[in-house]
């Protein structure tokens, strides 16, 4: 197990993880957030002044709850984006979703899709765990839709796995409510940014999602000091700290390319071009080394139809008559041999 930086170059702090699992080909890792924040609210609840008010048994399984619904939305996502002809092999996990590793196909759309399939995966967990409750507990009012600021319901007593039911339902409606802020990297700042990339195009897309996050999390920021509300206040600054660095990467790399200037271009173009006369060079040779191979195949196969007609079938060697069997199955199927 070992961390991770998988951008060279300046550090990526996006990139900070450690292989978690690999599940339909994708490969998901966990980012160091996670880490933290799983340690911060289990030694809260077990040593700061008061604990959390919930216990360390309900806070060490509602972050492993938190754990399994954000790789299964995720799962749900790279599913989508790969089925769309896009890309999601090495996906980073944070508390609330995918960091980094989720690369839907050009186009507004397919963007859109992406952002959507996580929402969607949520809802569809929200009303499974919550149909679920509710036939164990025979109360669907409360069990379908529970107040995510309150854990009040725990104060009665329950069967253990009925408690652990309700704590993934609880942990599950805070996840949902919170990915559909408008604030990359959150799945609403994602709708968000399709629509932008829709109005200006991939060249401007990032560095307005990015804007629109910083404001969006001053936004929200504000009301949480107001309403004394800490969890979305730590969303909210995470979130503003991600649109910040994604702004510095932009700034940077137009850094770059001013330095690079035309001649920077024309050199890129320059070394394109050569490499691109490479692989034709090689596709050749390997289409030479193809036809002499055949020429080969077929003068062999010749001399051995020619020792057949002359001395029979039972004069040739097992290395020919392999070579024959070879040569008839592959003219029966359409192909030289």
């Amino acid at each position: 197990m070992t961390w991770e930086r998988a951008d060279p170059g300046p550090p990526n702090p996006l990139a900070w993880s450690f292989p978690l699992c690999r599940i339909a080909g994708t490969r998901f890792r966990l980012h160091f957030s996670f880490v933290v924040y799983a340690l911060v609210v289990v030694l809260r609840a077990a040593l700061g002044p008061g604990g959390s008010g919930l216990g360390l048994g309900v806070v060490a399984t509602a972050t492993g709850a938190l754990l399994a619904l954000v790789l299964v939305r995720e799962l749900v996502r790279s599913l989508v984006v790969r089925a769309a002809g896009g890309s999601a092999d090495d996906v980073v996990l944070w508390p609330l979703g995918s960091l980094e590793g989720v690369e839907p196909a050009p186009g507004w759309r397919s963007a859109l899709n992406a952002a959507v399939a996580g929402i969607a995966g949520s809802m569809v967990l929200l009303a499974a765990l919550g149909t679920g409750l509710a036939l164990a507990t025979g109360q669907w009012r409360d069990s379908l839709v529970v107040d995510p600021t309150s854990a009040a319901w725990l104060s009665n007593p329950h069967p253990w796995w009925i408690e652990t039911l309700w704590i993934a339902h609880w942990t599950n409606t805070q996840l949902t409510a919170l990915v559909l802020l408008p604030m990359l990297p959150l799945d609403g700042g994602r709708v968000v940014q399709a629509f932008i990339l829709r109005r200006h195009g991939e060249a401007e897309a990032p560095r307005r999602g990015a804007t629109v996050t910083l404001v969006a999390a001053g936004v929200v920021g504000l009301l949480a000091v107001v309403r004394d509300l800490p969890m979305l206040l730590t969303v909210a600054i995470a979130c503003a700290g991600y649109a910040a660095f994604e702004l510095w990467r932009i700034k940077q790399g137009d850094a770059i390319a001013a330095e690079q200037g035309p001649w920077g271009a024309h050199a890129e173009r320059a070394r394109e071009d050569v490499e691109l006369e490479q692989l034709a060079r090689q596709a050749e040779e390997a289409r030479r080394r193809e036809r002499e191979r055949a020429a080969a195949a077929e003068q062999e196969l010749d001399r051995i139809l020619e020792k057949l007609g002359r001395e029979g079938r039972g004069s040739l060697t097992a290395s020919e008559r392999a070579t024959l069997e070879a040569a008839t199955a592959a003219r029966r199927r359409g192909s030289p041999p």
